[in-house]
Protein backbone atom coordinates (compact mmCIF):
# COMPACT_ATOMS: atom_id res chain seq x y z
CA UNK A 1 0.00 0.00 0.00
CA UNK A 2 1.52 3.46 -1.14
CA UNK A 3 0.17 7.03 0.23
CA UNK A 4 -0.13 10.02 -1.94
CA UNK A 5 1.94 13.20 0.08
CA UNK A 6 -1.22 15.02 0.69
CA UNK A 7 -2.36 11.56 2.46
CA UNK A 8 1.30 11.17 4.25
CA UNK A 9 0.51 15.01 5.39
CA UNK A 10 -2.87 14.39 6.91
CA UNK A 11 -1.43 11.29 8.74
CA UNK A 12 1.59 13.30 10.31
CA UNK A 13 -1.03 15.88 11.23
CA UNK A 14 -3.72 13.78 12.31
CA UNK A 15 -1.11 11.90 14.54
CA UNK A 16 0.75 14.72 16.20
CA UNK A 17 -3.10 16.40 17.16
CA UNK A 18 -3.82 13.05 18.92
CA UNK A 19 -0.55 12.63 20.36
CA UNK A 20 1.16 16.15 21.17
CA UNK A 21 3.50 15.25 23.41
CA UNK A 22 5.08 13.80 20.86
CA UNK A 23 5.76 16.69 18.54
CA UNK A 24 9.00 18.11 21.14
CA UNK A 25 10.60 14.46 19.97
CA UNK A 26 9.20 15.11 16.21
CA UNK A 27 11.23 18.02 15.79
CA UNK A 28 14.46 17.31 17.54
CA UNK A 29 15.19 14.28 15.90
CA UNK A 30 13.37 15.09 12.23
CA UNK A 31 14.24 19.13 11.54
CA UNK A 32 17.00 19.84 14.29
CA UNK A 33 19.38 16.25 14.08
CA UNK A 34 21.36 14.33 11.88
CA UNK A 35 20.64 10.52 10.67
CA UNK A 36 19.48 7.80 13.04
CA UNK A 37 23.12 6.55 12.51
CA UNK A 38 24.48 9.32 14.58
CA UNK A 39 21.46 9.40 16.67
CA UNK A 40 22.06 5.85 17.29
CA UNK A 41 18.47 5.35 16.96
CA UNK A 42 16.81 3.04 14.48
CA UNK A 43 14.67 4.40 11.45
CA UNK A 44 11.25 2.40 13.03
CA UNK A 45 8.28 4.21 14.64
CA UNK A 46 8.91 5.75 17.81
CA UNK A 47 6.49 3.51 19.43
CA UNK A 48 8.33 0.00 18.24
CA UNK A 49 11.58 1.56 19.66
CA UNK A 50 9.56 2.23 22.87
CA UNK A 51 8.22 -1.50 23.27
CA UNK A 52 11.92 -3.16 22.43
CA UNK A 53 13.83 -1.04 25.09
CA UNK A 54 11.28 -2.96 27.59
CA UNK A 55 12.08 -6.17 26.15
CA UNK A 56 15.63 -6.69 25.04
CA UNK A 57 18.04 -7.24 27.60
CA UNK A 58 21.47 -8.76 28.06
CA UNK A 59 20.76 -12.54 27.05
CA UNK A 60 19.21 -11.64 23.77
CA UNK A 61 20.92 -12.66 20.78
CA UNK A 62 19.73 -10.10 17.73
CA UNK A 63 20.02 -10.57 13.94
CA UNK A 64 19.57 -7.70 11.31
CA UNK A 65 19.17 -7.57 8.13
CA UNK A 66 20.22 -3.51 7.06
CA UNK A 67 22.65 -2.05 9.37
CA UNK A 68 22.29 2.13 10.89
CA UNK A 69 21.12 3.64 13.77
CA UNK A 70 19.60 0.56 14.59
CA UNK A 71 22.89 -1.26 15.16
CA UNK A 72 23.99 1.19 17.25
CA UNK A 73 20.60 0.85 19.47
CA UNK A 74 20.42 -2.76 19.74
CA UNK A 75 24.21 -2.86 20.88
CA UNK A 76 23.16 -1.14 24.22
CA UNK A 77 20.17 -3.20 24.85
CA UNK A 78 21.35 -6.82 23.70
CA UNK A 79 23.41 -9.33 24.48
CA UNK A 80 25.20 -10.21 21.11
CA UNK A 81 24.47 -8.62 17.75
CA UNK A 82 24.60 -9.85 14.04
CA UNK A 83 24.32 -7.22 11.61
CA UNK A 84 24.39 -7.97 7.67
CA UNK A 85 24.74 -5.27 5.19
CA UNK A 86 25.40 -4.99 1.28
CA UNK A 87 26.61 -1.59 0.66
CA UNK A 88 30.18 -1.37 1.22
CA UNK A 89 30.06 2.44 1.36
CA UNK A 90 27.54 2.27 4.15
CA UNK A 91 29.10 -1.13 5.72
CA UNK A 92 32.37 1.38 5.95
CA UNK A 93 30.63 4.01 7.96
CA UNK A 94 28.55 2.04 10.31
CA UNK A 95 31.79 -0.11 11.03
CA UNK A 96 33.25 3.42 11.61
CA UNK A 97 30.82 4.70 14.27
CA UNK A 98 31.07 1.66 16.38
CA UNK A 99 34.58 1.77 16.59
CA UNK A 100 33.93 5.37 17.58
CA UNK A 101 31.34 4.48 19.88
CA UNK A 102 34.17 1.82 21.35
CA UNK A 103 31.36 -0.96 20.75
CA UNK A 104 32.13 -4.71 21.19
CA UNK A 105 29.22 -7.06 21.01
CA UNK A 106 28.19 -6.75 17.47
CA UNK A 107 29.19 -8.23 14.58
CA UNK A 108 28.91 -6.28 10.94
CA UNK A 109 29.24 -8.73 7.97
CA UNK A 110 29.21 -6.99 4.07
CA UNK A 111 27.46 -9.79 2.21
CA UNK A 112 26.96 -9.56 -1.63
CA UNK A 113 22.69 -9.36 -2.61
CA UNK A 114 21.20 -10.22 -5.71
CA UNK A 115 18.31 -8.41 -6.54
CA UNK A 116 17.30 -9.16 -10.15
CA UNK A 117 14.71 -11.93 -9.50
CA UNK A 118 13.33 -14.24 -6.23
CA UNK A 119 15.15 -17.25 -6.86
CA UNK A 120 18.38 -15.63 -7.57
CA UNK A 121 18.11 -13.55 -4.10
CA UNK A 122 17.40 -16.52 -1.96
CA UNK A 123 20.56 -18.01 -3.23
CA UNK A 124 22.93 -15.51 -2.49
CA UNK A 125 25.12 -14.88 0.66
CA UNK A 126 23.00 -11.48 1.98
CA UNK A 127 19.74 -13.92 2.43
CA UNK A 128 21.41 -16.89 3.45
CA UNK A 129 23.50 -15.10 5.96
CA UNK A 130 20.62 -15.76 8.83
CA UNK A 131 22.11 -19.67 9.44
CA UNK A 132 20.83 -20.08 13.39
CA UNK A 133 18.46 -19.66 15.84
CA UNK A 134 18.12 -16.20 17.22
CA UNK A 135 15.89 -14.10 19.78
CA UNK A 136 15.15 -11.14 17.95
CA UNK A 137 15.35 -10.56 14.06
CA UNK A 138 15.16 -7.07 12.49
CA UNK A 139 14.16 -7.11 8.75
CA UNK A 140 14.56 -4.00 7.58
CA UNK A 141 17.55 -3.85 4.71
CA UNK A 142 17.72 -3.89 1.12
CA UNK A 143 14.43 -4.37 -1.10
CA UNK A 144 13.64 -2.11 -4.15
CA UNK A 145 10.30 -3.08 -3.86
CA UNK A 146 7.40 -1.20 -5.18
CA UNK A 147 4.11 -1.04 -6.67
CA UNK A 148 5.30 -2.78 -10.24
CA UNK A 149 7.07 -5.31 -8.44
CA UNK A 150 5.82 -9.05 -7.96
CA UNK A 151 7.88 -10.34 -5.23
CA UNK A 152 9.55 -8.83 -2.50
CA UNK A 153 13.23 -9.59 -0.97
CA UNK A 154 11.79 -8.66 2.60
CA UNK A 155 8.52 -10.98 2.57
CA UNK A 156 11.57 -13.78 1.81
CA UNK A 157 14.02 -12.40 4.16
CA UNK A 158 10.17 -12.88 6.92
CA UNK A 159 9.94 -16.62 5.50
CA UNK A 160 13.58 -17.41 6.68
CA UNK A 161 13.55 -15.90 10.06
CA UNK A 162 10.37 -17.95 10.49
CA UNK A 163 12.47 -21.35 10.25
CA UNK A 164 15.24 -19.59 12.51
CA UNK A 165 13.36 -17.69 15.47
CA UNK A 166 13.56 -19.07 19.12
CA UNK A 167 10.94 -20.27 20.68
CA UNK A 168 9.05 -16.85 22.67
CA UNK A 169 11.07 -14.73 20.20
CA UNK A 170 10.37 -11.87 17.76
CA UNK A 171 10.56 -10.73 14.31
CA UNK A 172 10.62 -7.12 13.91
CA UNK A 173 9.32 -5.81 10.02
CA UNK A 174 9.78 -1.69 9.30
CA UNK A 175 8.14 0.09 6.51
CA UNK A 176 5.12 -2.56 7.36
CA UNK A 177 2.70 -0.73 5.53
CA UNK A 178 4.39 -2.12 2.17
CA UNK A 179 3.79 -5.60 3.19
CA UNK A 180 0.91 -6.43 4.16
CA UNK A 181 1.08 -9.97 2.66
CA UNK A 182 3.56 -10.88 5.53
CA UNK A 183 0.86 -11.16 7.81
CA UNK A 184 -1.11 -13.87 5.59
CA UNK A 185 1.82 -16.18 5.94
CA UNK A 186 3.01 -15.05 9.60
CA UNK A 187 3.11 -18.01 12.20
CA UNK A 188 3.26 -15.49 14.80
CA UNK A 189 1.10 -16.04 18.46
CA UNK A 190 0.21 -12.61 17.97
CA UNK A 191 1.44 -9.20 15.61
CA UNK A 192 2.05 -5.76 17.51
CA UNK A 193 1.64 -2.74 14.82
CA UNK A 194 3.01 0.23 15.66
CA UNK A 195 2.04 3.21 13.31
CA UNK A 196 3.98 6.68 14.40
CA UNK A 197 6.65 9.01 13.71
CA UNK A 198 10.30 7.95 13.86
CA UNK A 199 13.89 9.26 14.29
CA UNK A 200 14.61 11.26 10.84
CA UNK A 201 11.26 10.36 9.36
CA UNK A 202 8.75 13.54 7.93
CA UNK A 203 5.83 11.67 7.78
CA UNK A 204 3.97 8.33 9.63
CA UNK A 205 5.50 5.19 9.32
CA UNK A 206 4.63 1.61 10.63
CA UNK A 207 6.74 -1.23 12.21
CA UNK A 208 5.20 -4.50 12.93
CA UNK A 209 6.90 -6.76 15.62
CA UNK A 210 5.56 -10.47 15.68
CA UNK A 211 5.93 -12.57 18.88
CA UNK A 212 6.09 -15.95 18.79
Amino acid sequence: MYFSNPKRVRLLISYLLRKPWNSFRYLRNCYFSNSPLEKGLPWWSYESIDWTKKILNSNTLVFEWGTGGSTIFLSKLAGRVISVENDDKWFRQVTQELERKSVKNVSVRLEEIELDDQNQFENCDYFNALEEKYDFIIIDGEDHFGPEMKWSARESCFQRAQKWINSNGFILVDDSWRYSNIKDFSKAKKILSFKSIGPCRKGITSTDIHCY
